[in-house]
Parts: structure tokens; C-alpha cells; sequence
């Protein structure tokens, strides 16, 4: 017995092993005649064919100790057979790695493999974490036979929803995974100066910066809209998909990607009477761990995700009994978790509230205030001055002290409020400038005046200097409760740096503007009788 992997099960309370698991290593030859090397993980005495999971990655996992090969590991000893193959390009396999492009074709190569294989029974699951998690989705939209099962953590279809939400890029998020995959094996964390390629310009050279030329992160800026390029990445989804799985976080990166698949998922089971798809969403972040995140808040996603996708897979591919509620949401605020039949949740209502002001809603200081009443009358407009150059920070508690940075608040609530269900902004602007971003933050501000941020959006918008624009701008998704003597703050600006790139405010790409192609622009925000600016928010009636 592993007593590192039996030290895992019990502090991340997963279930007992089954038996144990030996391995062996083969090299799949792909149709084009690429191999990859994939670890086959079998128990160690002679059951008889098994179902079988497979997990594609583009981490290492021909190493015992990597993190991979551990969770092939685990899962083995849960009572499968497992086959962990690293992507084309990737580590030991051969080919050329490209983001997204192969795993379609690769994927159902493999699985055609898998079913020549005397061990297997025929009934097959695809998992996958992260960009592994991209990779059971693509593999899922070619295979050559019936899936049983498929459960995504923190990973979602579409790449380009992922890495270009509302129209901007994705910065943080593109440069970090973008550079620090590597062309075969991960670059260094210590040679990757991500402050120093994130604050770069041209943006298309903060692969340079941050550590060495990616083609593929050129791609991306490159290809600001969906166009062929983005199509050519993006499976599609089966006619009739399997019983699905999905995790996801509420400050992960791929939440509101995630919730777009898990919507169509739903929409197509609707349709055909088949098993409505499985969704968890809990209280993780994304990013990197902060300094206050003890080891046990740092594998929280990893014990719950596991947890969720072993009970998944037991019942899906074993028949073991155990019903669960198709969706299960962690409540922010209450630190509790709660039960549906849906998402959103039945018993949500979006309610309007509307953004006021007698023209000074600059900062958190300023007259800015969200009422459920709608303006009856003329307002003045606020208005403010965006530089790019100075860009207003994500995440940065003295934001809401900017002039450019609005501020709509709620008086404080006297009652219990829940909110559980997508967040949308729609808004009444003018710009001085023909391209250029505006975001929405909705925070929850706490009787001592400290904000923390539910959810957030941006949307890159493009129009003739002044006239007005229509904006519906999503924020994504949230389940929090808001305490009685809590408010609401809706924060409106035109960046959330390094979260999402800067816009230029020239006719130069942001993308592709150098320093001195960067300028500022005068933007107004309207919210009277005729230019109404509301935020719709999901209140449960409950």
C-alpha cells in the first residue's frame, strides 16, 4: 500500500480503496502515426474486464510522484481501470503540442484503442481537471462509441468564452497558463516574470517578457472575435450527450463558461428525456493561493471535486444505488450548501435595481445609489476619465475610491437577502472613444464598510464617439446571502486590471498598441427615464 495515497483518502475523506493497482506503460499510435505515452493502471489481481476511465492531460504523469499519476492512482483503486495519457506534445508523447486543436481527434483515437482492449468492459467515463477537463469535452465530441460518463472540473467548452469573456482577453489567466505550459514540459515558475509581461506593451509581446516566445498566445491576441480560428478549437456537443458532471468555483476563471455548458446540457436532456446533467458549484477561488489560505482551504477543491466525481462514476458506470440533486451550490455569506433541482434555481427572481444619482456617483464617497425604483425623470449623468495607462485594479479594496470607478449602493437591508442565479447589467453610455471596455462589479459591503467582491463582468464595445450605446453586460453568477445591516455595491469602470486586458481607446488593437497608442477617453453613464441603466439580480422568493 501507497501510505501517501492512503494519508490522502483519509484527509480528503474519499472512499476506502478497492484493491490495489499496478502499472504499466504504452504508447497509443494515433492515426497520423504520432505515439503517446499513456500509463494504464489495472488491479492487481485478475478481475476480469473493467469499466474504464480516461484521463488526458497536459501535466507529466509518467512519474510516480506526479500529481497526475497520483490521481490516475486514486481513482484506479476505486475499482477501475484507468488510462492517464499525456496530450500529443506534451512530457514523453510525441507530436507537437497546440492548445485545443488535437485533443478531438487525439481523444477518439485513443478510445477506439481503449476498445480493443480485453480489459475493458465497454463502459467508459471521461474526467478531466483544468485543461484535462477541456480535453474529456473534446475527446466526448468525436468518440467512435457510446460515453457512460463525464465529469469537468474547472474547465469548460469553449476556449474562446474562457479566455475572451465579453469581447476582452482573459490577460491574467492567457499569459499565465498561455506561457507557463510550455512547449513540452511547464516553464519554471521562478524563471516566469508575470508583473513584468502583464504590464508590457505591445501585449502581443508579454510572452517574450514574461519568458519566452508562445506562438499561441500571439494566437489569441490575434484573434480578438470568434472566427474560424476559435471554431476549429471548440467541440461540439453531442446529439445525445452522456450523464454529465460539472465543478466549478465561483471565482474560477471557467465559471461562467461552465454554467453556459451546463445550460445546454440541460436544454438537450429537456428536449430528449435524458439524464439531466450534475452541477457543483463551491466557495473556491481562483488564482493562486494567498498567504491567509491554510493547507486545509487549498484542498478543499481537491477533496470536494474528487469526492464528487468518485460518487459520479459509482453510479454512473458501477449502478451503485444513491440519488443526488442534479445541482448543488455552496451560499456565500451563510457558509452553507444548498440542494436544487435546477440552475438557476427555480425560486429566483431577477429583480431590477435601478442606478441613481444626482451626477456624482464617483467613488464610494460619491451620491451613487441602486433603487429599486425607476428614475420618473431627467437625471444627470455621471461621467468619468479613463486612462489606460492608469489603469483601475482587480481585486483592489482602494478601487472604489477612484474617480473613475462609479459606485451604486444599496441602503442596508433589514432582512436576509439570498441571491442565486446569473447577474447582468444593462446599461446607457457614450464614449469619446470609438473602442473601448466598461465592467461591473457587484460586491457585498459589510456593516464595517469592507467590500467583497460576488461576481464580476466586462464587455468590450465598439460605436461612433458619443452617441449612446446599449449594453447588456454579464457578470457571471452568484449564490450569497446578504446579512441584515449589509448592502450591495454595483462598481462601474472600463478596467479590471490584469484581470482582463486594457483597451487602447485608438483605432490601434489593444493587443497590439504600443505605449504611446494608448489614450484616454471621457465616458458617460446614463440612467434617466429614457437612458435607464438597471442591474438584474436573482433574489430567491424563499
Amino acid at each position: 500500500m501507497n501510505p501517501g495515497l492512503a494519508l490522502a483518502r483519509r484527509r480528503l475523506s474519499l472512499p476506502p480503496r478497492r484493491h490495489a493497482a499496478r502499472h504499466q506503460t504504452e504508447w497509443v499510435a494515433l492515426s497520423d502515426g504520432v505515439r503517446l505515452a499513456t500509463s494504464l493502471l489495472l488491479p492487481r489481481h485478475d478481475s476480469g474486464p473493467l469499466p474504464v476511465v480516461l484521463i488526458r492531460t497536459a501535466a507529466p504523469s509518467h512519474r510516480p510522484g506526479d500529481a497526475a499519476a497520483r490521481l490516475g492512482r486514486l481513482v484506479a483503486e476505486t475499482g477501475y481501470a484507468v488510462v492517464l495519457q499525456e496530450c500529443r506534445g506534451r512530457h514523453a508523447s510525441e507530436g507537437r503540442f497546440a492548445p485545443f486543436l488535437h485533443e478531438a481527434a487525439d481523444g477518439a483515437d485513443t478510445i477506439a484503442w481503449i476498445a480493443r482492449q480485453k480489459w475493458s468492459d465497454g463502459r467508459l467515463a471521461l474526467i478531466g481537471w483544468g485543461y484535462s477537463g477541456f480535453a474529456a469535452w473534446a475527446a466526448l465530441s468525436r468518440s467512435p462509441l457510446p460515453v457512460a460518463a463525464l465529469a469537468v472540473v474547472f474547465a469548460a467548452r469553449d476556449p474562446y468564452a474562457l479566455l475572451r469573456p465579453g469581447g476582452a482577453l482573459a490577460l491574467a489567466l492567457a499569459l499565465r497558463f498561455g506561457v507557463g505550459i510550455g512547449e513540452r514540459e511547464p516553464c519554471d515558475p521562478r524563471r516566469l516574470d508575470l508583473a513584468r509581461g502583464l504590464a508590457h506593451r505591445p501585449l502581443r509581446e508579454a510572452d517574450r517578457v514574461t519568458c519566452r516566445r508562445v506562438d499561441w498566445f500571439r494566437e489569441w491576441i490575434d484573434h480578438p472575435s470568434r472566427d474560424a480560428y476559435w471554431d476549429a478549437r471548440i467541440p461540439a456537443l453531442p446529439e445525445a450527450p452522456p450523464p454529465t458532471l460539472l465543478v466549478a468555483g465561483w471565482r474560477q476563471p471557467a465559471l461562467s463558461a461552465q454554467l453556459a455548458d451546463f445550460s445546454a446540457l440541460r436544454e438537450n436532456a429537456l428536449r430528449r428525456a435524458g439524464p439531466a446533467p450534475e452541477l457543483v458549484v463551491g466557495p473556491w477561488p481562483g488564482g493562486q493561493p494567498t498567504r491567509r489560505e491554510t493547507r486545509r482551504t487549498r484542498s478543499e477543491p481537491v477533496a470536494e471535486s474528487l469526492r464528487a466525481t468518485l460518487d459520479f462514476l459509482a453510479r454512473r458506470l458501477r449502478g451503485e444505488p444513491g440519488e443526488r440533486a442534479p445541482v448543488r451550490v455552496f451560499v456565500r455569506g451563510a457558509a452553507s450548501w444548498r440542494e436544487a433541482s435546477a440552475w438557476p434555481l427555480p425560486d429566483a427572481e431577477a429583480t431590477a435595481f435601478h442606478l441613481r444619482s444626482g451626477g456624482n456617483a464617483n467613488g464610494r464617497t460619491g451620491d451613487g445609489v441602486l433603487d429599486r425604483e425607476a428614475p420618473t425623470g431627467p437625471e444627470v449623468a455621471d461621467r468619468f476619465v479613463y486612462d489606460p495607462r492608469d489603469p483601475v485594479l482587480a481585486d483592489d479594496d482602494a478601487s472604489e475610491c477612484r474617480h473613475d470607478v462609479l459606485c451604486f449602493t444599496t441602503r442596508e437591508f433589514r432582512e436576509p437577502l439570498t441571491l442565486a442565479g446569473p447577474v447582468r447589467a444593462e446599461l446607457s453610455v457614450a464614449s469619446s472613444a470609438a473602442l473601448t471596455d466598461f465592467t461591473a462589479t457587484l460586491s457585498a459591503v459589510s456593516a464595517d464598510a469592507s467590500s467583497h467582491t460576488l461576481c464580476e463582468g466586462v464587455l468590450r464595445t465598439r460605436g461612433a464617439p458619443g452617441e449612446t450605446r446599449r449594453l447588456d453586460l454579464d457578470l457571471g453568477a452568484v449564490c450569497a446571502r446578504v446579512q441584515p445591516g449589509e448592502r450591495l455595491r454595483l462598481s462601474v469602470s472600463s478596467s479590471a486590471f490584469p484581470r482582463w486586458d486594457r483597451p487602447s481607446h485608438t483605432d490601434v488593437e489593444p493587443g497590439l498598441a504600443e505605449p504611446d497608442e494608448l489614450a484616454p477617453a471621457s465616458q458617460t453613464l446614463f440612467h434617466d427615464r429614457e437612458k435607464t441603466s438597471q442591474i438584474w439580480l436573482p433574489l430567491l422568493r424563499s
